[in-house]
């Protein structure tokens, strides 16, 4: 899917800017603050996401008789077919006269149009060890693995409903120590074995379960 963007993205003078990649649809999606960048590895977890598009709209509006621009940072697309306007501020800039001007603008566009806007900061993108995590599994996201692998480690978990890491890893002696983490945070990625990512970090100590009745929802669309 090609990421149309409503304005130019020109060279940043102060920060960082880049692109991080979407492994749900394997295109490169543009990001102008560690925040931002976070929000797409989010969105890239969350099961619920097809899409996501950075500044692909420019709504205009007016206030106190002068014309402004304002470019909302992400569309995110669901596979239900909701459309959401994402914009990402850090905590300290969240609510400051200017930005509640544009998340009334947001909302009204959103409004019209039968989306949905929303407003996240790093409280919602950086819970816990969540970013930590992500970018420790992101790495074996689009990796290839022999099917039969993928099967008896689902297989044996499923036998075990929950283990440490540490327990699975010795009926898996045949593989090395990088070929059987590989496959393990692969799957993890996938969401095929559950851990908490948002509590502690990943460890050999860290429990993998198949499945879990109850458990915290990791979403990129919490607000």
């Amino acid at each position: 899917m090609q990421e149309v963007v409503a304005r130019k993205i020109k060279p940043k003078r102060k920060g960082f800017r880049g692109k991080e990649p979407f492994i749900t649809t394997g295109g490169m999606i543009h990001w102008d603050s560690f925040n931002e960048r976070n929000y797409i590895r989010l969105a890239d977890f969350d099961l619920s996401v097809s899409a996501i598009f950075y500044q692909p709209i420019c709504i205009r509006y007016t206030h106190i008789g002068k014309k402004y621009r304002y470019f909302p940072d992400f569309k995110v697309i669901t596979f239900n077919g909701k459309t959401y306007i994402v914009e990402v501020k850090h905590s300290k800039y969240f609510d400051t006269p200017k930005n509640r001007i544009k998340y009334e603008v947001g909302r009204k566009f959103c409004e019209e149009n039968g989306w949905i806007y929303i407003v996240v900061t790093e409280k919602q993108i950086d819970q816990g060890y969540l970013q930590y995590n992500l970018a420790l599994l992101r790495a074996h996201g689009l990796e290839f693995y022999d099917q039969k692998y993928e099967t008896e480690m689902l297989d044996k978990l499923q036998a075990l409903k929950s283990c440490y890491i540490f327990e699975l890893r010795e009926y898996f002696e045949e593989l090395s120590n990088e070929q059987f983490f590989s496959l393990l945070y692969h799957l993890i990625y996938l969401q095929d074995i559950r851990i908490d990512l948002i509590g502690s970090k990943i460890t050999d100590e860290s429990v993998i379960y198949s499945i879990i009745e109850e458990e915290v929802e990791v979403t990129c669309l919490q607000h």
